[in-house]
This record gives C-alpha cells, structure tokens and sequence, in this order.
C-alpha cells in the first residue's frame, strides 16, 4: 500500500506529461494550418510590368519599359536603382496571406473602411490582380485584405510594412564624373586658383604660399567622389534654388582639356534631410539635391587655407625658389654680394 502511495505521484506526472504532449501536437497541428501561406498574385515575377500602389503617403506607379528597366511612370527620367525597384517588385509578387475568410469567420469582418489603408496593383501585360489593404486586427497584428473578387484574406501586418516605398527609396545616387584626383590639372574656386603639379597643390598666382594640401584635396574630391540624393528633372529657374547666386561656383579643368563646373546653391525645403541644392554643366537640364555638408568643404579663404605646420625655413626656401624658378635657391645665393 505503502508502495502504491509513492508511485501516485509519479502516475500523475506521467498522465499530464502525456497531454501536454497531445496539446502540442494538436497546436502544432493547428500552427501548420495557420502558417499554410497563400499567394495573392498569380504572375511570375519576370512577367510583371506594371506595379501601382497608393497609400500610407505614397502613390507610386511602376512600369518596365522595352529595355526591362523599371522608372517611375510620373517622372520616366527619374534615376531608380534597378536591383531596389525590383527587390520591391519581387515583394508584391510574393505576397502572401495566412489565410483566407470563408463561412462564419466573414461576419465577425468589420465593415470596410471608406478610405483604404493601401490599394495595390499588379499588372502582367493584359492581366491585373487588384488588393486592397483595408483595417487592421491589432490582437492578430493582421490586416485585412481583399482582392477584385471581393475575397477577405488576413495578411500578417509585418509583410506589409516594408512595401510602401517613396520614390526617394527607389533612387539611384548619381555621381558628377568618372574623373579622379589624377585627372585633376586645376581648380578655380570663388576668386581662388589651384593647380595640380605632380600631386603637389600651389595657389596658381602665388605658387610660394604655404597651402593646406589636404584642404585644398578635399575639396577636389568632394567635387569628384559626392553623390546626389535626388534629382529634380524638371528644374523652375536658378532663382528658386539660389544657383543664380550661388554660395559657392568650382570649376575642375582636366588632363584632357574638359572642365566640369558645379555651383552650390540655397538648402533643399521639400525634405527633412539636411540637403542643399547643385547645379552641374554636365547635366545642365536638371538640379540636384546633395548633402549640404559638402558644401562645407569649401568655406575657405586664402588665409584659413594657410599651411600653419611649415616652418619658416621651409617657407623661405619656397618662397626663393618661386622667385627664382630656373636655378631656385642656388641661383638666388649667387647672386647675394660677397
């Protein structure tokens, strides 16, 4: 009896290890059906040419022209970076739902909403698929979504946040050429003239200066390696963007003869990045939007860009030499009276 007593204990933990195991395998069961994914559109990737969606602040229209490129139907010379724009199409392909609302699960739908919290459209040639993304189930962090029949899907609401990409998402940053520092024989720059000899930077009009070497190569390379944030295609005049009195007018000339000039204007007001406004002779029919740090680069003047480490005697020396280009220092101590 004795005997008996003690095993109860252990029976019991037995017949409950036993059904949570049961449990376990009934909730795995029905997690297998929960996670049995729909698809919500029936093209293949590569057979999508057209994608519109509209909403949470965006209304966005991509089409794939003869090429296979995607641009952006409102602006087609719009830059957009092709491996982003169709990683993004590749998404709405791949949309899937959990599951889809049929019978007694349709009346504890609430009613839909007059404003739609996204409408999307994917177009294959002559077939569409049409979603809307109406309310969300906060308890099920699902939203609700139909499709051109009328039929209710849950959509987990994490596979719809990414999806909702401005054309600013999409852009392509854009350099101003493919030239190197190498390249560079000389630069003006507001009133001042720089020029390049074997690596070596010298003030054109008084080549005895002791200059800033890596003052002046910044701002160089700011000009060559900055890349644009965005571009407006559809410029109004300079005045709107300060480029017809801009802060800041460079002009890079090259070993092969051709220039590029930029001209830094006002900051950017349609954005809360920190941009400023350039204009590039390059591509005179457009304006860009840079990082207004890179203007910073040229709030220079001949005396700030004065190299304050050279000794005096390095800068004698460069400063007989300049006098006395043909022999230099030699030249200059012979001539001294005895």
């Amino acid at each position: 009896m004795k005997n008996t007593k003690k095993m109860l204990p252990l029976v019991v933990l037995v017949i409950v290890m036993a059904v949570l195991v049961v449990l376990l395998a009934v909730l795995q069961r029905g997690d297998d059906t929960t996670d049995a994914t729909l698809p919500l559109c029936s093209f293949a990737v590569e057979d999508i040419d057209r994608l519109a969606y509209a909403g949470n602040n965006q209304d966005v229209t991509l089409v794939k022209n003869s090429s296979g490129d995607w641009m952006l139907e409102s602006d087609p010379t719009l830059p957009l970076d092709q491996t982003k724009t169709a990683s993004l199409v590749e998404s709405y392909a791949n949309l899937t739902a959990q599951r889809k609302l049929e019978g007694s699960d349709l009346t504890d739908l609430p009613e839909k909403s007059a404003t739609p919290q996204m409408t999307i459209a994917i177009g294959a040639g002559e077939e569409s698929v049409s979603l809307t993304v109406d309310q969300l189930n906060s308890v099920a962090d699902v939203y609700y979504v139909y499709d051109d029949t009328g039929a209710a899907y849950t959509v987990k609401r994490s596979d719809l946040a990414t999806l909702s990409k401005s054309a600013r998402d999409l852009y392509k940053a854009q350099t101003l050429t493919d030239k190197t520092l190498d390249d560079v024989v000389s630069m003006q720059m507001n009133g001042l003239n720089f020029t390049q000899t074997d690596g070596s930077w010298t003030l054109t009009d008084d080549a005895g200066y002791a200059l800033n070497q890596s003052s002046v190569k910044k701002m160089v390379n700011t000009i060559l390696q900055m890349q644009t944030a965005w571009t407006i295609t559809t410029p109004d005049a300079d005045s709107a963007y300060g480029l017809d009195d801009p802060d800041v007018t460079a002009t890079l000339t090259f070993t092969d003869g051709t220039s590029l000039t930029v001209r830094f204007g006002t900051e950017a007001t349609d954005t809360t990045d920190s941009l400023c406004y350039l204009a590039s002779d390059a591509a005179p029919t457009v304006v860009y939007e840079v990082n207004a740090d890179h203007k910073a680069a040229f709030a220079v003047t001949k005396e700030t860009l004065h190299d304050a480490t050279a000794t005096a005697e390095t800068a004698a020396t460069t400063d007989v030499v300049a006098q006395y280009p043909v022999g230099g220092e030699n030249d200059y101590a012979a001539s001294l009276p005895d």
